[in-house]
């Protein structure tokens, strides 16, 4: 399905949106372990928009299964998710793109998913981009990063977004999503790797709040403004922020300390900053 963001904000916010941005990359297209897809089509206005504004719209492609690398299993999987996705774009022409999102694939399979960008890079119009979500690689408290260790200087994909965030998580122990200083130690991992122009600088608009008994919550923008007088605030000048009540403690990126990290992009000259996501 289409993130239910498309259908609640107002098209004057998704007017200030597309005024605003390069491109935008929309959830709800997945991979069947079969390889077919399963996707739903955007709004009319949507499309409009993104003419007339001249911004690229690239879905966000995804596996259905919880496995996300079931549809590498078998080379029928392979062959017809390429064909799915190829297929996908010709029917689709206001698409400018693919962007491959899959974060978990077993160790055997890693070679698989290679050759599968590889051979689906060939088969998309020159014209049309290959992007790839990329997990930080150093100090990223996911294992699953290694999936993406062998494709940093691959020329089949044309852009990567690094995922800066979840350097702590639901998965962790209280702390910031991203900072400055972790991403900083990628950038530099990466910098001879990756060319600058090639990379975006993916950051969070939300944060977690850990509260006492155990349990854990995402935060958004939404919730920081609402309830900012309520909060112990400590400042961060590392690209967050800290907030405290009686009821726990949570961490986020504000607007001064997103603007900080965003600063990033200028001193690496990346590509440009990606955000994640529009609702939050």
């Amino acid at each position: 399905m289409i993130h239910p963001s498309i259908e609640q904000n107002s098209s004057l916010d998704w007017t200030e949106i597309f005024s605003k941005s390069h491109t935008l990359c929309f959830t709800g297209t997945y991979l069947r372990a079969d390889g077919s897809l399963r996707s739903a089509p955007l709004p009319k206005s949507f499309l409009s928009l993104s003419r007339k504004y001249k911004v690229r719209l690239i879905p966000l492609v995804t596996s259905s299964h919880p496995n996300d690398w079931h549809f590498l299993k078998t080379e029928s999987g392979i062959q017809n998710s390429i064909d799915s996705l190829s297929r996908f774009i010709e029917q689709n022409p206001n698409l400018s793109g693919l962007h491959l999102d899959i974060e978990y694939i077993s160790n055997s399979q890693i070679s698989n998913y290679k050759r599968f960008l590889k051979e689906l890079r060939k088969r998309l119009p020159r014209e049309k981009v290959l992007t790839l979500a990329l997990f930080p690689q150093i100090e990223f408290p996911n294992s699953n990063s290694k999936i993406h260790a062998g494709l940093l200087d691959a020329d089949f994909i044309d852009e990567f977004v690094l995922m800066s965030y979840d350097f702590h998580s639901s998965q962790t122990a209280p702390g910031p999503v991203t900072s400055i200083s972790w991403t900083k130690k990628n950038l530099d991992f990466l910098s001879d790797k990756i060319p600058p122009l090639k990379l975006w600088l993916g950051l969070p608009l939300y944060g977690y709040f850990w509260k006492q008994g155990g349990k854990i919550k995402i935060i958004d923008q939404k919730i920081l403004t609402t309830n900012r007088n309520r909060f112990e605030i400590i400042d961060s000048e590392d690209g967050f922020i800290k907030i405290k009540d009686s009821t726990g403690t949570g961490f986020i990126s504000d607007p001064r300390s997103l603007f900080q990290l965003q600063e990033l992009t200028k001193s690496y000259k990346l590509r440009g900053t990606a955000f994640w996501r529009i609702g939050f």
